[in-house]
């Protein structure tokens, strides 16, 4: 006990501590993972960076002693000279043919003029002069220009190549011109390069990063073998981005210590919690109550949107870098916060794994679930769903009429008017007065159920001929009818019940009472032997006669609760019937009655239980001879069909029967109603059971006085 209290005391603690763990795991494995080139040795000279300065070093070497090969200060290149040579002749050739005085020359020579001719020649000459002076000295400022621009330009790529000289070493080889470009005062060996260099390159070579560079030195026929120092002759911008680089990797390999402790601590801190049950921490189990007020479709919408953001964010925060400051801990908190609501979610998904019906229970309150299961209500009458649907469209396009109707006004459109003007009176001729006619028989709908929940059930709801809310008002109608049926019903229930206990009383206290009386006359101790003896004989029929009404009532109860047990078998009815004939042959010889039995077959078959059937036979019969009026016959037939045996009994009644046929079936009724006849009421109750039972079926059909009993016994079981 005391050991539970501590875990849920430390609980807390523990849980902050994975989670800020969990959060500083994952930003270290982000920055691991994007800086994973980083993490090999010497990775700088992998790098781009490197290859650009590479590069730009090699190219250096390649203008400064090959295209500065045949330099000197203050001289033009040869081609260079002869491109500037051949434009400036052709300067001059065009001022000499290309000056408009030649075409004035030329008329005034035709015509004759010669003063004209001598003055236009002066100036001809004169223009000449002047202009192939300026193109002359035009000429010479551009030889001036060009070689100022390249002693410019030699002494910055010659400039550049030393200062960079400080960071590179390079040994090349020109094939073409066989010289040698270098800064070093031999070849390398290798063991100076073993010794000296950090990072040897021999270019050309197949690195897809100098592509530039390789095909540069191919097409010169230049080879040869660069190295960075380890140590540099002073400055070097290359050395200084290798200790950069060093320095992450240095970082880097802090960070896999620091992800090696981090990964501990969770795993520590998960065994922790594991014993102590973290979804019953009161922190936790607050929280989880407060999310599942969150529709469940939600929280999975915005689980994935938080979950995306999380990962971008942990990909792009910047989260390593010194000194340490108040930024770290606002980003470590920030992650943390996303990374609780992750593990909670983690936690909630575990539960419904292994707690499906959890699912399943939240899943049904969802927005998702709950609209599928309103349209799913709405669409289950597609008519109605489809009229609603159109009225609301209708509508929509009726206000949009309306916006229409102003635009067109505004604009001056007689044609959007119009169409805008027609569909307004389509919908105030045709579809207003339709919801408006709906409308009212939804009221007289309503105003109905109101006045049948008061008990009103006379109510009739007017209806039109077709629609659903007329089926629905000729639901209702149909209820109330169905409501005053049941009433009428409930209460001849209670007066049969009412009559079934008075006949109850009646019948047994009737034997009951003589038994008592004659037991007290036979406690009388003056009695004659033959008084005695009579007063015994009472007593036994008084008691027959109440074990005969109480093994009715008993199976009558069994009837009507179905607790029998029928052993059904080919029964020959036709011989059943005889057997029951002959054993109230004396009851009928000493009546006035006449019985006439006809069988269309001496065996008809049919599946059923023979002892139960002979108890229907019997009562039957017994009725007959009870209830029949003297000195007519009661006639007695069986016939069979295909699928049936049917039996029927006909006789006159000695009684007059004035209510309905089906009554006789209710206990403890007589067609004697004044209760003179012995019999408890419940033969016919009890036979219309055991017939049923069987698959058959019992009917009586009463014309005036005349009696009917039809009985049929299906054939197939």
């Amino acid at each position: 006990m005391d050991t539970k209290s501590k875990n849920k005391r430390f609980a807390v603690p523990v849980l902050i501590v994975l989670i800020v763990s969990i959060s500083l795991a994952l930003l270290t494995m982000a920055d691991l993972y994007h800086k994973r080139e980083n993490l090999h040795e010497d990775n700088y000279f992998q790098s781009s960076g490197f290859n650009r300065e590479l590069e730009t070093f090699a190219e250096l070497v390649k203008k400064v002693h090959v295209d500065y090969a045949d330099f000197t200060p203050g001289k033009l290149d040869e081609k260079t000279a002869n491109e500037l040579k051949k434009e400036h002749e052709e300067t001059l050739r065009t001022i000499k043919e290309d000056n408009p005085l030649l075409d004035s020359i030329k008329r005034a020579k035709s015509e004759g003029d010669n003063e004209r001719v001598a003055q236009l020649t002066e100036e001809y000459s004169q223009s000449l002069q002047e202009n192939i002076a300026k193109a002359t000295s035009h000429y010479q400022e551009q030889v001036n220009n060009r070689i100022a621009e390249r002693d410019t330009e030699y002494e910055e790529q010659k400039n550049s190549l030393t200062l960079r000289s400080g960071s590179f070493k390079y040994y090349v080889t020109d094939k073409k011109n066989n010289k040698v470009y270098t800064n070093l005062a031999q070849e390398p060996t290798e063991w100076e390069l073993a010794r000296y260099a950090r990072y040897t390159i021999n270019l050309p070579n197949t690195n897809g990063d100098l592509e530039s560079i390789n095909r540069t030195y191919q097409l010169n026929q230049l080879s040869g073998i660069f190295y960075v120092p380890k140590e540099p002759d002073g400055y070097s911008q290359v050395h200084a981005d290798a200790l950069y680089y060093d320095s992450i990797r240095e970082r880097l390999i802090g960070e896999f210590v620091l992800l090696t402790v981090t990964l501990l601590i969770i795993a520590f801190s998960f065994l922790y919690l594991r014993t102590g049950k973290p979804a019953e921490v009161p922190i936790v189990t607050k929280s989880m109550a407060l999310f599942r007020l969150i529709p469940l479709d939600i929280r999975m919408g915005l689980l994935f949107v938080l979950g995306i953001t999380y990962f971008l964010m942990l990909a792009n925060l910047r989260f390593f870098f010194l000194p340490i400051e108040g930024e770290h801990i606002f980003t470590l908190a920030f992650v943390s916060l996303f990374t609780a609501y992750l593990l909670l979610q983690l936690l909630e998904a575990r539960l419904m794994y292994k707690e499906p019906e959890r699912f399943l229970q939240q899943w049904q309150k969802s927005i998702f679930a709950r609209q599928r299961v309103l349209l799913q209500e709405s669409y289950a009458n597609r008519g109605m769903f489809f009229k609603v649907s159109t009225l609301f469209i209708l509508t929509v396009m009726f206000g949009m009429s309306i916006g229409f109707g102003f635009v067109a006004l505004i604009e001056r459109s007689g044609g959007l008017l119009f169409f805008s003007f027609l569909y307004g009176m389509f919908y105030m001729v045709v579809v207003f007065p339709y919801s408006l006619r709906r409308l009212g028989l939804m009221n007289r709908i309503m105003q109905g159920a109101s006045e049948m929940a008061g008990g009103n059930l006379n109510t009739t709801i007017q209806k039109v001929k077709k629609g659903k809310l007329s089926d629905l008002a000729h639901s209702l109608n149909n209820i109330t009818k169905g409501l005053k049926h049941a009433m009428e019903e409930q209460m001849k229930s209670e007066r049969m019940k009412s009559e079934l206990i008075t006949n109850v009383s009646h019948d047994l206290k009737t034997p009951l009472t003589s038994i008592i009386n004659y037991v007290t006359l036979l406690k009388q101790e003056d009695l004659t032997p033959e008084e005695r003896k009579n007063y015994v004989d009472v007593l036994d029929r008084k008691a027959d006669r109440l074990r005969v009404l109480i093994d009715d009532l008993f199976d009558a109860a069994k009837m009507s609760s179905g607790a029998v047990e029928l052993n059904i078998e080919q029964v020959n009815v036709a011989s059943l019937l005889n057997q029951s004939i002959a054993e109230f042959s004396d009851k009928i010889e000493q009546s006035t009655l006449t019985f006439r039995v006809t069988t269309e077959q001496p065996k008809i078959i049919a599946p059923l239980d023979g002892k139960k059937t002979w108890r229907v036979f019997e009562n039957l019969i017994g009725n007959a001879l009870k209830y029949s009026m003297p000195n007519t016959r009661v006639l007695i037939h069986l016939a069979e069909t295909q699928d049936e045996v049917i039996l029927s009994f006909k006789n006159v009644s000695a009684y007059e029967i004035d209510f309905d046929a089906q009554e006789l079936f209710e206990r403890f009724k007589r067609a004697d109603q004044s209760r003179h006849t012995e019999g408890s009421g419940l033969g016919l109750a009890i036979a219309k059971s055991i017939v049923e039972l069987q698959g058959g079926r019992l009917s009586i059909e009463i014309d005036g006085d005349y009696f009917k009993v039809m009985v049929v016994f299906s054939k197939h079981p």
